[in-house]
């Protein structure tokens, strides 16, 4: 593994051949690129360019100025990613939570390079917003991290995918978050991040598990006909609960 810093976000690497397709990971809310640790022990390490990004405000990227709304962080993303690959090599996303919706606007600007598009539990509806909307019940930032701290560490001592989830928020900015929160709301709104990504037109499936997703998305991946892929007993971090399988199926899928 390698680390590179582009364009003020930082990015942990595995180059493997400059002419293979790349994968870029993105976390999703108050996360960072350690929730994806276990991708550089899985056999897509020999087969393709591996980019695990921080974005802007989370894990080692600091906060950029001239970036803050999630609109604007898929815009600086879709830059970034143009610069670290040919223009005829192509490109796969895989995008965490509300992550996803960088994931999905990423997908929308680089239509021509994009392969495949792997969304995990993204925001497909408004039920799936509830850690992301929560600094929207406070009145400042620090009055929410004071209280999301809490909450998460308590899980953190229960669960092991809340530990790598509490590591990462230690490191995210408070403003980083709440800046994801105001800024995502009205693309939330009715669904409309959902129907989104139904109709982007490159490869893609919609990953979930039946322990955290919540009905209502349920519904809207059979109502809308969702490509999707069911795991059974998992939770809502697939890349640490079940990183074998999970790693497995991308490998699979995009070769």
């Amino acid at each position: 593994m390698t680390i590179k810093v582009v364009d003020g976000v930082f990015i942990r690497c595995n180059i493997v051949d400059e002419t293979k397709q790349s994968i870029w990971f993105l976390h999703g809310f108050a996360d960072s690129g350690l929730a994806y640790k276990e991708v550089f022990n899985s056999d897509l390490v020999s087969k393709f360019n591996l980019y695990v990004v921080d974005l802007p405000g989370f894990g080692v990227s600091p906060v950029n100025f001239d970036y803050i709304s999630i609109k604007e962080q898929a815009d600086l993303l879709s830059k970034v990613i143009e610069k670290e690959t040919e223009n005829n090599i192509k490109v796969n996303i895989v995008a965490h939570s509300i992550g996803a919706l960088i994931g999905t606007w990423v997908c929308q600007q680089l239509v021509n390079k994009i392969n495949y598009y792997i969304n995990i539990e993204g925001n497909l509806t408004e039920a799936d917003s509830y850690f992301s909307s929560k600094p929207l019940q406070y009145t400042t930032a620090a009055e929410f991290i004071e209280s999301f701290e809490k909450e998460v560490f308590e899980n953190a001592i229960k669960e092991e995918r809340y530990k790598r989830y509490y590591s990462s928020l230690r490191f995210a900015e408070p403003q980083g978050m709440r800046n994801w929160a105001i800024t995502s709301q009205e693309y939330i709104k009715d669904n409309q991040c959902g129907f989104e990504f139904k109709k982007l037109t490159c490869n893609k499936v919609y990953i979930w598990g039946d322990l955290d997703t919540p009905k209502e998305t349920q519904e809207f991946i059979n109502e809308q006909y969702i490509p999707n892929k069911l795991y059974t007993g998992v939770g809502h971090w697939h890349m640490i609960e079940n990183s074998k399988n999970f790693y497995t199926y991308i490998s699979a899928i995009i070769k």
